[in-house]
Parts: C-alpha cells; structure tokens; sequence
C-alpha cells in the first residue's frame, strides 16, 4: 500500500464531501494512519482514534457474533427457523442464517424512515421499539422466498437482536457487552440505547448543514446504534480474525456467502455480519460499512482464505457533510481501494 496513496484518498478536509476523515491500514509493511479535518469545528479539536463516532451498519457484525457466539454454546441452530424462538412475526419461515446473511426474504420497507433526512430530523429525539422498526417489514408479503435471493434490510438484524433477548432472556446489548466488549476491553465501544448524547471527547457530525451529533440511537436499533472509536475497532477487528470472539467454525459462517442473485443485481455478496467485494486488483475485500446521519464508519480486511488470517485491515471514520443513499460513498470507497492496491 500506499502512504501517499491513503494519504490523498483521505484528502484535504473540510471540504463540500466530508468535515474529518481518518483511515488506518495494518499489514505485512506495518501501519498507516492518515487523518484530516476537524472533529469539533466550534473547538478545533483535530480528528483522532479515540474520538467516539457512531458506526451505524458495523452494529451488525457484533450482532452476527453474538448469535454466531450462542450457537457455539448449543443455544441457537443457524439452520433453524427463526419462529422456533420468535413465533408468529414472519410470515414466511426463514432461518437464523438467513436473518444473518440478508436471504430472510424480508421486504426493505419500514415505517421508520431514517434515510429520509427530513423525516430524521423531525423525528431524530423520538424513542422507537424493536417492533416499530420492524412492523412494516413483517407485515408487508416477503421480497422473495427465503432462500432464493439475498436483499440488504435493517429489520433482519433488529429481528437478530429480538433472537438474542429470547434466547438468553437478556437484552441483546448486553450480551454484546459480556462476550465481545468486555472480553476484549473495548471501553469506548457503546450500545447507548436512546441515549442521544456521545461521550466527549466525540466527532461532530452534521447533515446539510445541521448538526445531527445527538439523536436517539433508537432510530437504528441492533441493526446500527452502537457508538465506537477507531482504536476499539481496530481491536475488534483484529480479535475477531483471530478466533477470539466466536471459534473457527463459526467465524467460517460469516465468510460464507449463498450462491443466489442480489435482488438490485448481480450476485449476493454479504455472509453472516460481513460483505463482501472483488476490487480491480483482484483482492476479496471482506468487512462492513456503516452509514448514519452525521458519521460514516467501516472495518475491512483481506485474509488468507485457508486460515483467515488477516493480510491487511483497515478501519476509518469519516464525518460526511450529508447522509445521501449509498452504503459506501466515494470517500470510503476510495480509502478501500487506496489501503488494499485497487
């Protein structure tokens, strides 16, 4: 890789993309790490790895863990219908595994429309349940048999979250704490509930203008309200490749992506809790990307498909100046390519 390389991908901030960027990239020629802008405009704070930013999508590759973790422990079968432990809320009979890899057959509508940047901020402080964020989902004819096609949905990991609270008869969130954050001392990783507040010191984040730094974490639920900084994903990152969070057999699960088209085209692409994608160089780049109002966050790694073990990570945050429609938008994608030779 790179440093110069990163070093543009990361650019010159602020500017009309993004406020702050940091990136950094771990492999064989050791570490880089690039950042630019401001995480608090009003104060001058510069951006940095221990600023708390919430990392939206990234929520689910823990969500994947800990269902992955029951299932090392005998608690959960992958391959069992989803209604054996939460009967009666889908209408056609899905897998945990296709909770997990977005096969669930689920419709991609809710009620909740947090990608609509008015509606967000008309109803960014307002508290929402599991159910809400999941109703319309449910109650809608499913997109596709499960099974036969694979479709990104929010409502899939809130159901996982659900999942893990019948389980265990524990809230999801703390199930998250116990066998990811605390084993791993990830201190400033944080599931806040509807908590709007971030812990200082934070990274600012705006949309169009205005400041969206506090809003209720409920609007995402387990499929995106955790709040972490880049030195705890990093850690996660790394332990997880490791085998330190599920065993090999389950950490196998999440690479396991289903042989079926994406519903908007091509082929799938996300396993259990990671996506993944083909760059120009020819390298798999497996991880996950997290795009809220206010802050864009993303972990990825290429490994070596016999032992998993990473070649290169990287994880990055940004302050993106609006939330708009893409899951990756240019400034993560040319950080991607930039840190894995695309």
């Amino acid at each position: 890789m790179s440093a110069t390389d990163l070093a543009a991908a990361v650019g010159d901030r602020p500017d009309g993309e993004a406020a702050a960027v940091l990136a950094r990239v771990t492999g064989p020629d050791g570490t880089t790490e690039r950042g630019s802008g401001l995480a608090d405009p009003a104060t001058g704070r510069p951006v940095g790895p221990d600023l708390v930013f919430r990392i939206g999508g990234v929520t689910k590759t823990f969500v994947a863990a800990t269902v992955l973790s029951l299932a090392a422990e005998g608690l959960i079968d992958p391959d069992e219908p989803v209604a054996t432990h939460l009967p009666g809320l889908l209408r056609a009979p899905a897998t945990v595994r296709q909770l997990l890899d977005h096969t669930a057959g689920l419709a991609d509508e809710s009620d909740v429309r947090y990608n609509d940047t008015g509606w967000f901020l008309r109803h960014r402080f307002d508290t929402f349940t599991p159910q809400q964020l999941v109703a319309r989902a449910v109650r809608l004819p499913p997109a596709f048999a499960p099974g036969t096609a694979q479709q990104i949905t929010r409502a899939g990991y809130v159901l996982a979250g659900m999942l893990i609270e019948q389980v265990t008869g524990n809230p999801y969130a703390a199930e998250i704490r116990s066998r990811i954050l605390r084993p791993l001392g990830l201190r400033r990783t944080i599931l806040p509930g509807a908590d709007p507040a971030l812990p200082e010191p934070c990274l600012r984040g705006t949309d169009e203008g205005i400041d969206v730094t506090e809003h209720s974490p409920s609007i995402h639920g387990a499929a995106g309200e955790m709040l972490s900084t880049v030195d705890d994903l990093d850690r996660f990152l790394t332990a997880l490749l490791a085998g330190e969070v599920i065993p090999g057999k389950e950490l196998r699960q999440m690479f396991r992506v289903p042989r079926v088209p994406y519903l908007g085209g091509g082929e799938a692409f996300c396993g259990a809790g990671l996506d993944s994608v083909v760059i120009p160089s020819g390298a798999t780049v497996w991880g996950m990307a997290g795009i809220v109002h206010g802050h864009l966050g993303g972990i990825a790694a290429t490994v070596d498909p016999g032992t998993l073990e990473p070649v290169r990570r990287l994880v990055y945050m940004v302050a993106p100046t609006v939330r708009g429609r893409l899951r990756v938008p240019p400034v993560a994608q040319r950080i991607i390519l930039a840190a894995f030779g695309g």
